[in-house]
């Protein structure tokens, strides 16, 4: 009788005890620091579209939002971001046009590392593409994700450098060769 006494003395101090850390310990979540949404409509013309030496005009429209989380031990702030884009492109000498629409696409920071100067950021891209031609037929995929590796300056905020890490995933159709086929060049 007297070792299931002190077991359940062990059992009920590891209770409190647990009880306790649990009640005093910091949250491990993360704080939301700030969040909004974006809207930006800009046009142009490329002159020499896809190093084919082509004119082309385009209308890009972009929607997101995004989120901007503080978290761990330093209060590293992490970005998050969901954005959709549609792209249309005009060739400039026969009309032609090119859609482009990526409808939902995540631009996440995945880990950060302070250099002293400089942070180290892994983010991660992910969503999917598609391309349409002057018909309005699908022309062209691309979908999956990549990750990168960016250094940025602390001070400006600057991306110093930014490396491909972990290659596309998924469908990696050739924009290019398909919106030149479509247009009649190739």
């Amino acid at each position: 009788m007297g070792i299931q006494c002190s077991a359940r003395t062990i059992l009920s101090t590891l209770m409190i005890a647990s009880s306790l850390a649990i009640a005093w310990a910091p949250q491990a979540s993360a704080r939301v620091v700030e969040r909004g949404t974006f809207h930006d409509e800009f046009s142009g013309v490329n002159e020499n579209f896809c190093d084919a030496g082509l004119s082309v005009g385009f209308d890009a429209v972009v929607d997101g939002r995004y989120q901007v989380n503080k978290r761990g031990p330093r209060g590293s702030e992490y970005y998050l971001e969901h954005v959709k884009v549609v792209n249309v492109l005009t060739d400039q000498a026969t009309g032609q046009t090119a859609t482009d629409i990526q409808p939902n696409t995540i631009g996440k920071d995945l880990r950060i590392t302070d250099d002293g100067d400089t942070l180290t950021i892994i983010v991660l891209l992910t969503g999917g593409g598609r391309t349409y031609g002057d018909d309005g037929s699908l022309i062209a995929k691309n979908s999956g994700q990549v990750r990168l590796r960016e250094v940025v300056d602390k001070a400006t905020s600057e991306v110093i450098s930014s490396e491909l890490i972990f290659g596309s995933t998924g469908t990696n159709d050739d924009f290019c060769a398909a919106v030149l086929a479509d247009w009649g060049y190739r």
